[in-house]
C-alpha cells in the first residue's frame, strides 16, 4: 500500500511541476530585425496531414509570437526567420526510497515514465543558423493521444523565454 501511495505522489509531483523549459539566444544575434516567419516544412513531410498536436504546437507559436508583435510571413513572401519544430519521446525511470523499516532497508520504488521534449528552433535562412532554441519537456499522459490543453500551456511557456524585438510603440527598457 505505502508502494502504491508513494507511486501517486511521485507522478503528481512530476505532472504539477508543468513543462521544463529552457532557452538560448546566440550571442550577438540583432532579434529587432527578425519581424515575420514561416513554418519549415522538411522535404520528406511536404504534403503530408498534420496530427492535432502538430497543429496545436503552431497555433500556439503563432498566438504567442503575435502578442510579441512578430508576424507570420504571406504565402509568396520571404520570411525574416524560419521555425522548425520536432518532438522526441524518451522512457525515464523515477526511484525513490521506501526508507528505513523495523529489519532495516525498506526497499526502493521504481516508476516508469515518458518525457516528451519538443525542440523549437528559429532559423536566419540567410546564413541557414540557428539564433534562438527552446526546449521544453514534461511528462506525457497519453503518448497516442495528446492532452492538447497541456501541450498548448507547455508551448506558451516555452514561447515566454522568446525575448520580445523591440519595435515602435513599444516601450524600451531603461536601465
Amino acid at each position: 500500500m505505502r508502494s502504491l501511495v508513494l507511486r501517486c505522489a511521485a507522478v503528481l509531483l512530476i505532472a504539477g511541476c508543468g513543462a521544463a523549459v529552457s532557452s538560448t539566444v546566440t550571442p550577438g544575434t540583432n532579434l529587432e530585425r527578425f519581424r515575420s516567419y514561416s513554418f519549415f516544412t522538411p522535404p520528406y513531410r511536404q504534403g503530408q496531414a498534420e496530427s492535432p498536436a502538430e497543429q496545436e504546437v503552431k497555433s500556439a507559436i503563432r498566438n504567442d509570437l503575435a502578442q510579441k508583435g512578430i508576424v507570420e510571413a504571406a504565402p509568396g513572401q520571404q520570411p525574416d526567420f524560419l521555425i522548425a519544430y520536432h518532438a522526441r519521446k524518451q522512457q525515464k525511470l523515477d526511484v525513490t526510497s521506501a526508507g528505513y523499516g523495523w529489519w532495516g532497508w525498506g526497499g526502493a520504488d521504481v516508476y516508469q515514465y515518458t518525457e516528451g521534449t519538443l525542440i523549437v528552433d528559429f532559423i536566419d535562412p540567410a546564413t541557414k543558423t540557428v539564433f534562438w532554441r527552446g526546449t521544453a519537456s514534461q511528462v506525457i499522459n497519453n503518448q497516442y493521444s495528446p492532452n492538447l490543453a497541456k501541450l498548448d500551456k507547455a508551448v506558451s511557456k516555452l514561447m515566454s523565454q522568446y525575448p520580445a524585438p523591440m519595435t515602435a510603440g513599444v516601450a524600451r527598457p531603461t536601465m
